[in-house]
């Protein structure tokens, strides 16, 4: 306040200052389209805002998590696609070398051709997405299997690792989203020997066979790899379960978002049409207040006609 103005003129100041200060705020809403810019525009709906955007935030980290885990899902769907077309091709060689109108240099030769499958196979074992073996469970930084003709399967194991990574809904569940290597192809029995779906023993039990001209033994290892081929397409459907979960996670989570930032609108957007009303009136009562003021300096009174 100043001691040399009246009070009536002091309030009118104060009035005037508390005014603008209106229409400097109600024009700030508009531009921005936010009505809570600050704790003190309303703090009863603080906290709630608050909460919104934190859900807001963990949505967008879990639909960022379910995008990462897609590309994973979808490599694996698609390898494992192939291994099972491998493994029909390698029910196709045994066929071939059963019959007894395949000569021994023809078995060798199909031999090879066995031998390349295993590769492959043990390639898909290694495949990669963003720098990580999808297939090594928690030890994912390593391959885990590599080729080994020393070994009975004809693969060397790497890392022994499970897998227990899991991706989180926007609903709080979670579910498992990968296998190991060794489940995919190396079942194995409680004493540690191959179990029926092995599908390296599989393989390699058929090159073998071949190689040995041994009709028995590529007819045994023709009813291991119809079970490999079966026990295959059974982990082929877990990643194909997997890619659905994924998508209803992530179509769920975008329903959330939706949901989350029509409330958050709700609790700090500003109403358009009624703060551009407020702004005409307060710009009104700013024009009347300043042509009040005006007209009362125009007023002369005794010590003007003295002059």
């Amino acid at each position: 306040m100043f001691p040399n103005i009246s009070g009536a003129t002091q309030q009118y100041l104060a009035d005037l200052d508390r005014t603008e200060a209106q229409l400097q705020q109600t024009s700030t809403e508009i531009t921005s389209g936010i009505d809570v810019q600050q704790p003190s525009d309303n703090p009863a709906a603080i906290s709630e805002i608050l909460q919104t955007e934190t859900a807001i935030s963990n949505n967008k980290q879990i639909q960022s998590n379910l995008s990462n885990v897609t590309d994973e899902v979808n490599s694996a769907d698609s390898a494992l696609q192939t291994a099972v077309q491998q493994l029909q091709s390698a029910i196709t060689l045994a066929t071939e070398g059963a019959s007894s109108t395949t000569s021994a240099a023809g078995r060798t030769a199909l031999a090879q051709q066995v031998a390349d499958i295993q590769q492959t196979l043990v390639g898909i074992a290694q495949t990669q997405v963003n720098g990580r073996y999808i297939f090594s469970g928690d030890q994912d930084t390593q391959p885990p299997y590599q080729l080994d003709s020393s070994q009975p399967e004809g693969v060397q194991q790497l890392v022994t690792s499970t897998s227990t990574r899991t991706i989180q809904s926007v609903d709080g569940t979670s579910f498992a989203v990968a296998l190991t290597a060794q489940q995919i192809f190396d079942a194995k029995n409680p004493d540690g020997t191959p179990a029926s779906g092995n599908v390296f023993a599989a393989v390699q039990n058929l090159a073998t066979a071949l190689t040995n001209n041994d009709t028995a033994g590529i007819s045994s290892a023709l009813d291991s790899l119809q079970s490999a081929s079966s026990y295959l397409n059974n982990q082929l459907e877990f990643y194909g379960g997997v890619e659905n979960r994924v998508q209803e996670a992530t179509d769920l989570a975008q329903k959330f978002q939706t949901q989350e930032q029509t409330e958050l609108g709700s609790l700090q957007d500003t109403d358009i049409p009624t703060a551009a009303t407020e702004l005409t009136q307060l710009q009104t009562q700013e024009q009347a207040s300043l042509t009040v003021e005006s007209n009362i300096e125009q007023q002369k009174n005794l010590f003007s006609y003295l002059a």
